[in-house]
């Protein structure tokens, strides 16, 4: 019977933790990215038009800059290396040339695991599930500057009775001059998270500085990106670089490196990926590469107008 307590929360300490085992930081799936095209460049690029549809998870400033009116995108992934399988949707619609509203949605099913009774007889299998719902605005104050807001509800059930929910929030400033684009805030800054022993975990939270710079050359675009966090309550820090190159709008290849410090919700890796669009339809992919997260895809389909 101890045997089977010991498998038991051993596999819940596994499921708990989509993206990382380095963190003790409550729901770190709250940090997992969903845009094929962002992972691709190792999770730069929350200032990148490409992830308009995206706003409402970070950088909700970025839903008042684009041409476009609508950005709608859906993703599915499967992270490493628990496996499960993650499906989320984004929408950012622009309201005149001074207002984005976006909005979000993430759904994750965790690994199947064996749950036993006190007398250690198999009772049947539990899947562990995530959901999170976002909700944001963004506005112009200036034809360069931009201020954004979002507000996060998540959730997490580990096991029947076993269930974690907290509320969370974003807020950005962002600037766009002619190639270069700049942010600064906050991220996940909300309330902290009670176990069923009454002790308080806290949301992996940070101050987020992110850059890029975009150019084109006839047919040919390219594009950098690199987002720096500082988590506040962890101490640890992450930095991610990305690099984009395009053919006349119809494909990107991308490519990125994110580091990592110990206590950071997000472990060390590599990415890479490719991404297509055309008739106002957009279709990306992207691999992680080394470390716990090797093995990781993402696919996302988008669409604009």
């Amino acid at each position: 019977m101890f045997r089977q307590k010991l498998t038991l929360l051993f596999a819940l300490a596994l499921v708990s933790v989509t993206a990382s085992a380095q963190t003790s930081d409550a729901l770190p799936f709250v940090r997992t990215g969903h845009s094929a095209a962002r992972e691709a460049m190792a999770g730069a690029g929350s200032v990148s038009g490409a992830c308009d549809a995206w706003a409402s998870f970070d950088n909700a400033a970025l839903s008042a800059f684009g041409d476009k009116t609508l950005d709608a995108a859906v993703s599915y992934s499967s992270w490493a290396p628990s496996s499960g399988n993650l499906f989320a949707g984004g929408l950012t619609y622009r309201l005149g040339s001074k207002i984005g509203i976006t909005a979000g949605a993430y759904y994750g099913l965790g690994k199947e695991y064996d749950v036993y009774s006190n007398e250690g007889v198999k009772k049947g299998t539990f899947t562990p599930t995530q959901m999170q719902f976002n909700l944001g605005m963004g506005y112009k104050l200036l034809p360069w500057l931009s201020l954004g807001a979002n507000v996060h509800a998540a959730t997490e059930t580990l096991a029947e009775g076993a269930s974690y929910k907290a509320f969370s929030g974003d807020i950005f400033l962002m600037g766009h001059m002619d190639s270069f684009k700049f942010a600064a805030g906050v991220v996940s800054l909300g309330t902290p998270v009670k176990s069923s022993t009454g002790a308080s975990y806290n949301l992996p939270s940070s101050l987020k500085l992110a850059g890029g710079y975009e150019d084109s050359f006839g047919g040919i675009s390219c594009a950098v990106y690199t987002d720096l966090d500082y988590f506040f309550l962890a101490s640890g820090f992450s930095a991610s670089v990305g690099a984009e190159l395009g053919w006349d709008e119809i494909a990107s290849l991308r490519a990125g490196y994110h580091f990592a410090s110990k206590n950071a919700p997000v472990p060390n890796y590599f990415s890479a990926g490719l991404g297509g669009s055309l008739l106002g339809f957009s279709l990306d992919a992207a691999v992680l590469l080394g470390g716990q997260l090797s093995g990781t895809v993402l696919v996302t389909l988008g669409y604009g107008f």
